[in-house]
């Protein structure tokens, strides 16, 4: 249950007149076990990848969550670095993946059309 899980927070808001819910999960200590150390310390930002849902126990609905990185990994992300930094990033997104945390939201392109009913002739 992600209640015991203290690397978890719930943000409870209203934006432009409208509730908004949503976790923020913080991955530093995941960041600091794939890295060897190299990341995962220092200051922390919001990550620009926010494709992520997360169940929530309370009232049963799917929200957003937000992941907080190191201001390091997420520069490094889109600097020299990126392809370790990136690496680093995924094996993150795996673990909370694999634990049943997050789950990525379906973008508009991989959802499927329905098929359109054939139309009988009258």
């Amino acid at each position: 249950m992600y209640c015991d899980n203290i690397h978890l927070s719930k943000r409870e808001t209203i934006t432009n007149g409208a509730k908004y819910d949503f976790f923020i999960y913080n991955m530093l200590s995941l960041e600091s076990k794939f890295s060897d150390g190299k990341w995962g310390k220092g200051d922390t930002v919001i990550s620009k990848e926010k494709d992520f849902l997360m169940l929530d126990q309370e009232t049963r609905k799917k929200l957003d969550v937000k992941l907080r990185c190191s201001k390091k990994l997420d520069d490094a992300m889109e600097g020299i670095d990126h392809l370790e930094a990136k690496k680093v990033f995924k094996k993150c997104i795996k673990e909370l993946e694999s634990s049943g945390l997050l789950f990525r939201k379906k973008s508009k392109s991989s959802r499927k059309a329905k098929p359109k009913k054939p139309v009988s002739p009258t």
